[in-house]
């Protein structure tokens, strides 16, 4: 691989690295550091001589997925309590595994997802999108109990999510 197409890489890639991390960190000075080092970690892998990669993009990915495994595994382990060196030979981290973390994460952006539902749809929007897609009930089902049209609830779960959309961007995009 040439220098001239690690450039281009580079300037395709800043961007959409950048989104990736900061939708998961959120914070900018974080999200600039871990976007420079997996870049330069790419481009010296990428040079390197004796190392052939056979697909440039998902090697990338693999390494900004690892910066941030790196990432979230220092910023959740707590500071040594050792006040001596006895102590520290004999310390135990606590178990905090990266699964836990990015289940809380989940948890949180659900509930904050299902508040957006309930403050921004009606009653019959927040019904029709709890039973076609938390619940997976077809619409064609709902539109019997209901004795509605099949096209009015998929007409209606439509301008509600595009409602949601708007309403809930932020929640929805991270």
């Amino acid at each position: 691989m040439t220098s001239q197409n690690v450039e281009q890489l580079w300037l395709e890639y800043h961007p959409k690295v950048y989104g990736y991390f900061f939708r998961r960190v959120n914070n900018r000075l974080d999200v600039e550091d871990l976007t420079s080092i997996t870049l330069s970690v790419f481009v010296e892998k990428v040079l390197h001589p004796d190392i052939v990669i056979n697909s440039p993009q998902g090697f990338l990915w693999k390494i900004a997925h690892n910066q941030l495994l790196v990432f979230i595994n220092l910023k959740t382990k707590s500071p040594l309590p050792a006040t001596t060196l006895e102590d520290f030979e004999n310390y135990q981290p606590d178990e905090i595994s990266i699964e836990t973390t990015e289940a809380q994460a989940l948890k949180f952006r659900k509930e904050k997802l299902l508040e957006c539902v309930q403050n921004q749809l009606t009653e019959t929007e927040s019904f029709i999108v709890e039973k076609l897609i938390m619940e997976d009930i077809k619409a064609v089902d709902l539109a019997k109990q209901t004795k509605q049209k099949p096209e009015n609830i998929r007409q209606k779960l439509s301008r509600s999510l595009k409602k949601l959309r708007d309403k809930c961007k932020q929640i929805w995009e991270n």
